[in-house]
């Protein structure tokens, strides 16, 4: 199974591609598509559309696994980030194919063992778990950002049910959290408490 990771910007997005083999994963690709950013707004949104558009009729992945939208401290970066997603996911679903998306601190911790990593440790981690592979030191933390969502679908996928059937891939606790909601306020109204 061919997972793309995608770690969503507006200027640059990561993409990561990783093969799993029952219980093996292994690298197949990573790079940013990185937009002009001479351009203005809207013509940047188309670019990364296109190039992933271009990327995937070129190299087809079974599964999409993108980092779900996070509140920041900077509301127009965030909406900045959502528009890019939205043209990404476009080009995503032109091609037919079924899209996981994981909150920031899932794909941590899915990585490191620990939500709260920063990107340096994700970086490591990812090179850890993919030794042998055609890791390159070079490589950005959008990049490094991008492997580790596919590496999360990957480990996600591999404890799937056994019927195939997939019941979502974030509860609300999750969800509370990548917008924002302090983690244990999010289990409290995850579990139905006041």
């Amino acid at each position: 199974m061919t997972i793309l990771g995608i770690d969503p910007g507006s200027v640059v997005t990561g993409i990561g591609v990783v093969v799993r083999s029952g219980r093996d994963v292994r690298l197949a690709y990573g790079d940013c598509l990185r937009a002009p950013v001479s351009e203005p707004f809207e013509k940047r949104l188309l670019y990364l559309h296109d190039a992933l558009d271009t990327y995937l009729k070129a190299h087809p992945a079974d599964e999409v696994s993108i980092e779900a939208p996070f509140y920041g401290a900077n509301v127009q970066t965030l909406m900045k980030m959502c528009h890019a997603r939205g043209c990404l996911l476009a080009a995503v679903a032109r091609h037919g194919i079924p899209v996981f998306e994981y909150a920031p601190r899932e794909i941590k911790k899915a990585v490191v063992g620990n939500g709260n990593a920063s990107k340096e440790q994700v970086a490591f981690m990812v090179k850890q778990a993919l030794r042998g592979g055609d890791f390159k030191e070079d490589w950005s933390l959008d990049v490094t950002d991008a492997i580790a969502t596919a590496l999360c679908r990957a480990h996600r996928a591999s404890f799937a049910p056994e019927d195939g059937k997939v019941t979502g891939t974030m509860t609300l606790a999750d969800r509370l959290v990548a917008a924002g909601a302090p983690p244990e306020a999010a289990r409290r109204v995850g579990r139905g408490v006041r």
